[in-house]
């Protein structure tokens, strides 16, 4: 088993600072009543346990959704909760940009004392390893809010050494995202069902319409490590964060060579330096892009768009190498206790169950393309599924695929590469070897002994 980062042990040590020097007492005298909970009364109400919210409390809140229908569905659930609850609980939701931005921010802000709430945080148990982020369990104990029903592949960052440190807010999984009268005009009516077939469908595909046939994003967490997987390694990285596999199995190469091959000739369209999702989209959308690989999570909005530009859009399952496949990423929620009082605990915890309730999941769901995490929730959308295909594609792939293995050196790891993917795929420096090489050699750097 390889130790930690440097840089991780300097961050955890900051943290556990800060949260040290800002614990406060547990519990409150006079409790009063969680929302659906019955008061206490007589000898219940004591100083042990939970704080229940007793007073008007403004919470600040960080999350990633911050465009499109994603925006849309977080603006309109954060209005409805401060309208709905009971308690006078105002939570002032702030988009603060990607996993990294909010893990980042958060850490700064952490050491000013001027931390949010609550935040949607990416590789959360890594985080709850410095303990600034709140048991929930005993809230959950005492509320009856059920913890058993979450769906398989998505409970590996909720604990940590027992603490209830995190809830699977937002779950996805990579589709294909593609244009059905392009692949139709080429002779499909679906999408072949391996990586190795789909390719010599999109250069096809690319040829009969004079477009692109496929882009992929390098976004190697998600769609590289899915595809390295599906040839029989960990993925990028190895489970037991004892080095990178993939680099000796022949995966890493196999996908390099084959991804560089399509762009050589010209048919795969390699990802700008300053290029991004959305500037993917708009090939679909601008009928210059047969298909590429994205989130789930962003099924509402390209489908929108596709409709308006007049696409005939087509939703498929991931192919992999040897099938159909996928890794699931996402958020989870999580309440800080660092330099947060009992009151803003307790309200973060009434936040935190109604943005976890089964109808607001299936609600979240609907209106963005984020998967449903518990089994109430997807059974609440079986008519929802049937009426929309691509979502029930999109939660088919979902259940036959687990989270990406966290790490403490999976950010380090994925910005290796990602430098060599640059290298191989944007400026087309360096030939899939010499990316595999140059990985090689940042290896030991990485995964220390």
């Amino acid at each position: 088993m390889k130790k930690k980062l440097l840089s991780l042990l300097l961050v955890t040590a900051m943290l556990l600072a800060a949260a040290c020097g800002n614990k406060t007492q547990e519990g409150n005298k006079d409790p009063q009543p969680s929302q659906g909970e019955k008061e206490p009364s007589g000898d219940d109400k004591t100083n042990e346990g939970p704080a229940y919210v007793t007073e008007p409390v403004t919470i600040q809140f960080w999350h990633t959704m911050g465009s499109g229908a994603l925006a849309e569905y977080m603006n309109d659930a954060v209005a409805r909760f401060n309208k709905e609850n009971q308690y006078g609980i105002t939570v002032v939701a702030t988009f603060m940009g990607s996993y990294a931005d909010v893990r980042t921010q958060t850490i700064t802000s952490i050491g000013a004392k001027d931390n949010p709430q609550v935040i949607i945080n990416g590789m959360s148990n890594i985080m709850a390893e410095t303990g600034t982020l709140l048991d929930m369990k005993p809230y959950a104990q005492r509320d009856g809010f059920d913890l058993t029903g979450f769906l398989d592949g998505v409970q590996g960052s909720m604990y940590y050494e027992d603490q209830l440190t995190s809830l699977p807010i937002q779950r996805s999984c990579p589709v294909l995202y593609y244009n059905v009268d392009m692949f139709k005009a080429a002779g499909y009516d679906e999408i072949p069902g391996t990586y190795e077939e789909f390719l010599v469908a999109a250069k096809k595909v690319a040829q009969v319409n004079k477009v692109y046939g496929f882009e992929e994003m390098i976004d190697a967490s998600f769609y590289q490590n899915a595809l390295i997987a599906s040839l029989g390694a960990d993925g990028l990285w190895n489970k037991d964060d004892s080095g990178a596999g993939c680099l000796e199995d022949g995966s890493m190469l196999r996908l390099l060579t084959d991804w560089r091959k399509g762009i050589d000739e010209g048919w795969i369209l390699a990802p700008g330096v300053n290029s991004s999702h959305d500037s993917m989209y708009q090939g679909l959308y601008n009928k210059t892009l047969a298909s590429f690989f994205a989130s789930s999570a962003v099924l509402e909005t390209i489908s929108t768009y596709a409709k308006q530009s007049g696409i005939n859009l087509g939703v498929a399952k991931m192919p992999v190498y040897g099938g159909v496949g996928g890794v699931g990423g996402g958020g989870d929620i999580s309440i800080l206790a660092a330099n947060n009082d009992e009151q803003q605990k307790a309200a973060s915890w009434e936040f935190v169950k109604f943005m976890m309730s089964d109808e607001e999941i299936a609600k979240r769901s609907m209106a963005t393309g984020y998967l449903p995490v518990t089994k109430n929730s997807a059974e609440l959308m079986t008519s929802f599924f049937e009426e929309n295909p691509f979502f029930k594609t999109a939660y088919e792939v979902r259940l036959t695929c687990e989270d990406v293995v966290s790490s403490v050196v999976r950010n380090e790891w994925t910005t290796q590469v990602a430098t060599a993917l640059s290298y191989v795929i944007q400026d087309r420096s360096m030939s899939p070897q010499e990316g595999v090489d140059y990985l090689k050699s940042m290896e030991a750097s990485v995964f220390i002994d």
